[in-house]
């Protein structure tokens, strides 16, 4: 007996394992989505310098190809946003269901220092099951409604960014800026509307 007691032990301790190893490998998927976006944007920023640099000397067609590349981080940064923020809802959501694991071991425990009634208990736990199936029926009538609600939100999503054109001209304004202020000026302005559309994504994605 004592052999198979600690059998299960083993096993369980192996299961606890293996769950923690599981949500550390989720949590790092989040942590390099993150880290990729950062670098991507370092990138693009450093494309859009070459860009200007290459608007400046008159390489036009160099200028387009890199002004292109720019835009397309930006969309790419932005689906790497989206489906990063649906793993974290549906990680989030797989933690909370751990709970259940916690609570079930729990009761087991109560179970055995505790003198109650087993129909009882089952009988609530029915009821509250029956409750809990009917609050399952909700949830999933209002995620029809959230699904249609944002059919489509991918591209409106990328709508937040600026278009080729509207770069384009802002390369053009700055190779044509004097050096010093009014360079930096034009560049500060391109940062606030890149920014202002990621913050956009951003509150699209949260329900802000």
């Amino acid at each position: 007996m004592s052999i198979l007691f600690k059998s299960k032990q083993e096993r369980a301790r192996e299961d606890r394992r293996t769950q923690r190893q599981a949500f550390r490998q989720a949590e790092k998927a989040i942590d390099d989505v993150k880290d990729r976006v950062k670098q991507m944007a370092k990138d693009s920023k450093k494309q859009w310098d070459q860009a200007r640099e290459a608007a400046k000397g008159g390489e036009k067609a160099a200028a387009q190809r890199l002004l292109i590349g720019y835009r397309a981080n930006q969309v790419l940064m932005t689906k790497l946003e989206q489906k990063r923020w649906v793993f974290e809802q549906y990680f989030t959501k797989l933690q909370a269901a751990q709970t259940d694991q916690q609570f079930t071991t729990a009761l087991a425990a109560i179970n055995k220092v505790v003198n109650i009634d087993p129909e009882k208990v089952t009988d609530v736990f029915e009821a509250s099951q029956d409750l809990l199936g009917e609050q399952v029926d909700t949830d999933r009538f209002w995620a029809k409604l959230y699904d249609k609600e944002t059919e489509g939100a991918s591209g409106a999503l990328e709508d937040h960014i600026p278009s080729l054109e509207d770069l384009s001209r802002q390369l053009e304004s700055e190779a044509g800026a004097e050096i010093g202020g009014s360079a930096q000026k034009a560049g500060t302005e391109l940062d606030a509307r890149v920014k202002s559309g990621q913050e956009r994504v951003k509150n699209l994605l949260e329900g802000k």
